[in-house]
């Protein structure tokens, strides 16, 4: 297991952040009046909006800092951040390292971020730290300028109705070059990178090419016989700084893997019959612990600094024996939990009225969030009432943020309420902007997320139920390996779950996703794969109230953006339904209540390719939806072998092998609609190597449950809705 981490943390640093430690002594800081001890040499070299208002101060100044530069965040809300900035012309592939301390009344209010541009364009931007209140705090990263030509130094502050007339103060600001960076090897050995029941592969040989596939085989060790997974994909793209390493790199996952497991894994390259074999072990769901620590209720906020280690095992926090486990922060802590150690593991708590988040994840790795129910967090605006946006459940802005799991938790019901896309904020938008489920921000993933309930009501309406900002970017949420399955994710005015940013080698699956008005954003796998596969979606609306506009649906999964740097990752579409449930009590406009599209780019100027969709089940409301909409006719999107009524417009020959039809159901004895053998889309299916290995009949059922499948039902999918008869599509499918 370390050789694999050990592996993983290379892989990471060419993301743009580091670890890496150098001596800067003596060396220039490329910031001019980085010091920020200058009032006119800080006007002259700092850039700063006219509304902002800063001064260069000594007042309460330590004996180490002198001067420093205070920032109020002034009496108007603003729907971003506040910022002061400089830019410095930087080397090629170079090693710098930037240095700030900062200070703030709330914490986090304050953070130091940088950006990178190329030819004029910003190319990245990380941010790398907040601040922790009051107590000045040093924040120190190294990194890699790669193809950078020009980098920001942006010292950045929250100018939301909550951290209002406040002071944010800033120091000692350098920006140090250390000296060449390493050179990254033009190829290099398989990589294997495991979660619970998956692994995600890498591997750059010298032989990779377009005509040079890539097939993977994998077993127990000690058994004979070797099982099929997909072929790697082989990523074409020349990809721009920090994600340059990852051109010309084969990727991909294995999946239904055992926990605690080794198995052994061999890739082959067809043509020249290269071949690596190698070993690989699941995670243990059986986590080592090296002290408990048991907890009193009480409402302040309980700070954990105390956590493990890689050696001896986690440190669990629970409830003192007695204790309810309750810890209400009655609006008064801006958090019930903040989590500041790493090999750490929180269970059994039920947090509730937090002003802001739940639990707050530092800069941490290695933690485990277990059996918690959080409720009523959230701040709500007063100038319009809505919530802020991205005050969740559990929370992270960390850029440090790596290996977490967030399993069987009851997230529900928060204090504030989004936006819905018929409802514009004071100072912001129509795009709904409010609490989230789970909201982790620049962080470099390895996530499980799995077996949790995020809902609420529709007085309290999710923005997302999962995600971040940074969706166009070598970033996102969840970045990376990462799993997401058996989640129940409802009550979300824009996507139940998304899942945008780099995607490389995540797994979304066993999700049902329910009243909502988007199931699945899938917009931007920058490098993927991505897959989505088995996941269901029920009831699909789009506002409040009860006009034909407010109820109709959207999208089963939504597709592309404008810049086809960010969409021009591999993902693969498998096995999803789309359910088309009983219609809105009162509903005069509608004969259903499910999604109105399926897999569709949201405008025509959107872009997206390397698409694979096989054996899906898109049952939308007409027969004049569409099923499958890509806008572009994209030649790498290959369409087949779904099922659905709508409409298609994809290349020629798409769904050669799809079925056009309404689903005609059988109820399992556990709830859940299965297609009835003899039925159109029963038996229809292609064979899916490791994704549907199990199926029952002469072929694969499309849709997400096979028939007579005798896999449990994910045992928080609600009963299936019994769906309306509704008439078969009036078009012919084209031959």
């Amino acid at each position: 297991m370390r050789s694999l981490f050990l592996a993983l943390a290379v892989l990471f640093l060419s993301s743009g952040c580091s670890t890496l430690q150098a001596d800067t002594t003596q060396r220039v800081n490329l910031l001019k009046a980085g010091d920020l001890s200058d009032t006119q040499a800080y006007v002259k070299h700092w850039q700063t909006p006219q509304t902002t208002i800063a001064q260069i101060t000594s007042v309460d100044a330590p004996k180490d800092i002198n001067h420093y530069l205070q920032v109020n965040t002034g009496n108007e809300v603003r729907r971003h951040y506040g910022y002061i900035g400089q830019k410095a012309t930087v080397k090629p592939n170079t090693l710098y390292t930037v240095k700030a301390m900062l200070r703030s009344e709330s914490k986090d209010n304050g953070f130091v971020q940088i950006k990178r541009y190329k030819d004029g364009k910003e190319t990245q931007r990380f941010n790398i730290g907040q601040s922790d209140g009051p107590r000045w705090k040093t924040l120190t990263d190294t990194f890699n300028s790669g193809d950078t030509q020009i980098i920001e130094i942006l010292l950045r502050w929250n100018a939301r109705q909550s951290y209002l007339n406040q002071t944010v103060d800033f120091a000692k600001v350098s920006l140090i070059e250390v000296g060449p960076a390493p050179t990254e090897s033009a190829s290099y050995e398989p990589v294997a990178i495991p979660t619970f029941h998956s692994v995600g592969l890498y591997w750059k040989p010298k032989e990779a090419a377009a005509d040079n596939p890539c097939t993977v085989a994998y077993r127990k060790n000690g058994e004979v016989d070797w099982k099929q997974a997909m072929p790697l994909w082989l990523d074409p793209n020349d990809h721009a700084f920090p994600a340059t390493r990852h051109s010309g790199e084969y990727r991909g996952s294995i999946v239904y893997l055992e926990p605690a497991t080794q198995y052994e894994i061999q890739l082959t390259l067809t043509q020249t019959n290269t071949t690596q074999t190698f070993t690989t072990t699941t995670w243990d769901e059986n986590f080592p612990i090296a002290k408990r620590i048991q907890i009193p209720d009480g409402n302040d906020t309980l700070n954990i600094e105390e956590g493990g280690d890689s050696k001896n095992g986690y440190v669990l926090y629970e409830p003192a024996p007695g204790a309810t486990g309750i810890r209400d922060a009655q609006n008064k802590h801006a958090v019930n939990i903040s989590v500041y150690a790493s090999y750490v593991i929180i269970k059994g708590f039920k947090l509730k009225n937090a002003g802001q988040h739940g639990i707050d994840l530092r800069d941490v790795q290695h933690v485990i969030i277990d059996d918690c129910d959080i409720s009523g967090w959230g701040r709500v605006r007063d100038v319009d009432g809505y919530g802020e946006n991205l005050n969740s459940a559990i929370h992270s802005r960390s850029s440090k943020l790596q290996t977490i799991v967030i399993q069987n938790c009851n997230l529900h019901h928060p204090r504030s309420d989004s936006n819905s896309w018929n409802q514009k904020r004071v100072n912001g938008s129509k795009h709904p902007e409010g609490p989230q489920g789970i909201s982790f921000v620049h962080g470099k993933g390895q996530y499980v997320i799995r077996y949790n309930k995020i809902h609420s009501d529709i007085d309290h309406m999710y923005n997302d139920g999962m995600g971040e900002l940074h969706n166009f970017s070598f970033g996102g949420f969840p970045n990376r390996d990462s799993d997401i399955y058996g989640n129940y994710v409802s009550h979300c005015w824009d996507d139940g779950l998304e899942i945008e940013g780099a995607n490389m080698n995540v797994r979304v699956w066993d999700n049902y996703i329910d009243m909502t008005y988007g199931a699945i954003g899938a917009a931007s796998p920058s490098l993927g794969p991505v897959y989505y596969f088995r996941n269901v979606y029920g009831v699909s609306r789009k506002h409040e109230g009860m006009t034909q506009n407010d109820l109709r649906g959207h999208y089963l999964i939504k597709l592309g953006n404008e810049n086809p740097i960010w969409t021009a990752g591999k993902m693969y579409l498998f096995h999803n339904t789309a359910l088309q449930p009983p219609t809105f009590e009162g509903d005069k406009h509608y004969q259903s209540s499910g999604a109105q599209s399926g897999i569709v780019f949201t405008s025509k100027r959107k872009t997206a390719s390397n698409i694979t969709s096989r054996n899906n089940l898109i049952h939308t409301r007409h027969d004049n939806n569409w099923a499958i909409r890509d806008t572009q006719i994209t030649p790498s999107n290959d369409f087949d072998y779904d099922m659905y009524i709508g409409k298609v417009m994809a290349r020629e020959g798409a769904q050669k092998n799809g079925v056009r039809a309404r689903p005609l159901y059988e109820r399992a004895s556990d709830g859940r609609l299965w297609l009835k053998p003899g039925t159109p889309g029963h038996d229809a299916g292609e064979l899916l190597p490791n994704f549907n290995d199990d199926y029952t009949g002469k072929a694969p059922d499309m849709g997400a449950v096979e028939t007579h499948s005798v896999t449990p039902k994910p045992k928080l999918w609600p009963a299936f809705p019994e769906e309306p008869k509704l008439p078969q599509p009036t078009i012919e499918v084209p031959k």
